[in-house]
């Protein structure tokens, strides 16, 4: 039940190979997907996007997304739903909710009001998942997936180049505080420890979330899994470090203005940072948001020349709680 992939015409199949071919620095895994062309002949045929992307960074500040999904539970249709709770009378929903507190699977909406919007599920039936957020404007029925976090032992279960007991990984809360994890690969399952209660740490890293990994020295983490098809919604939140990005495994770029980034950010004030990744963080360019006119540099106000990579990862500044629907890195189309 994984997202499917629709082949149906010559051409479609072939301009899959070639935008996959394209990808940088991914290897996907061919075979799989032109079995699944090749399968079709010219009938529609589903298949998951997969592959891996191995990531680089440097000595000392870089910031990375994660460019892959974990692979779709289920998809469908709810039966009915409540404020809080969706329920498909048809289904075999496993065990989904909470471990130790923390959310293990979020529930995606894929259509009406609230598409792309995530969801940690609290808990689960056979038949039902509680939610944590208000389902009340997500329609009657709504389609939606169910799929497992991506967590911090799930990124750098294959890496080089970090050490134990020096280099640090941080993520950014909606609250303005962070949440830091201690690398400590021999004396933590997850390899991660909070630096002060030495406790073992495994955080959850939300779809277009970016994070900053300080390191003593350079190497590279391999991210393996499946391409994201749906767009989906990102908050931003003002008064904290909202790093964000496409998250995507492509090589194409895309201009602030066509990611839409800037549809629901403050005209004049709210602004969207852009950092060298080389180990200094340095802001390479700060892009204001002006409304329909885009981005402009807030000294020059000439248009802005920033441009979104698929792993580039912005710090956003917001002057009121927003959100940020970050287009899908692969689309499948009948």
């Amino acid at each position: 039940k994984n997202f499917p992939l629709i082949l149906n015409t010559t051409w479609f199949r072939l301009s899959l190979v070639k935008e996959i071919i394209n990808m940088k620095k991914l290897n996907v895994t061919l075979a799989i997907l032109v079995a699944a062309v090749m399968a079709g002949n010219a009938q529609s045929v589903t298949s998951p996007v997969v592959g891996y992307e191995v990531q680089n960074f440097s000595a000392g500040n870089t910031v990375h997304a994660v460019t892959f999904v974990k692979p779709d539970l289920f998809q469908g249709v709810a039966s009915s739903k409540t404020a809080s709770s969706l329920i498909v009378s048809s289904a075999a929903f496993g065990n989904y909710g909470l471990v130790d507190g923390s959310p293990t699977h979020y529930v995606k909406i894929l259509d009406g009001p609230l598409t792309g919007y995530v969801f940690d599920v609290i808990s689960s039936t056979s038949t039902s998942i509680v939610v944590d957020g208000s389902l009340a404007t997500a329609g009657t029925t709504p389609k939606f997936l169910v799929r497992p976090h991506v967590r911090l032992a799930d990124v750098f279960a294959t890496s080089t180049g970090l050490s134990d007991g020096s280099d640090t990984f941080t993520l950014f809360n909606d609250n303005g505080t962070s949440t830091v994890a201690l690398r400590a690969a021999n004396d933590s399952p997850s390899g991660w420890l909070d630096p002060v209660t030495e406790q073992p740490m495994n955080p959850v890293i939300y779809p277009g979330q970016g994070f900053l990994l300080t390191t003593a020295a350079s190497g590279t983490f391999t991210i393996a899994q499946t391409v994201e098809s749906t767009p989906t919604v990102v908050p931003l939140f003002v008064g904290a470090v909202n790093l964000v990005s496409r998250a995507s495994p492509g090589s194409g770029s895309m201009s602030l203005v066509n990611s839409g980034l800037g549809a629901n950010m403050a005209s004049g004030s709210d602004t969207v940072e852009f950092w060298r990744n080389d180990g200094s963080l340095a802001s390479e360019e700060v892009a204001l948001a002006v409304g329909t006119d885009g981005f402009v540099n807030p000294i020059t106000e000439a248009p802005t020349v920033g441009t979104l990579q698929g792993g580039t990862v912005v710090n956003v500044t917001v002057t009121q709680n927003s959100t940020w629907m970050a287009p899908a890195p692969y689309t499948s189309t009948p």
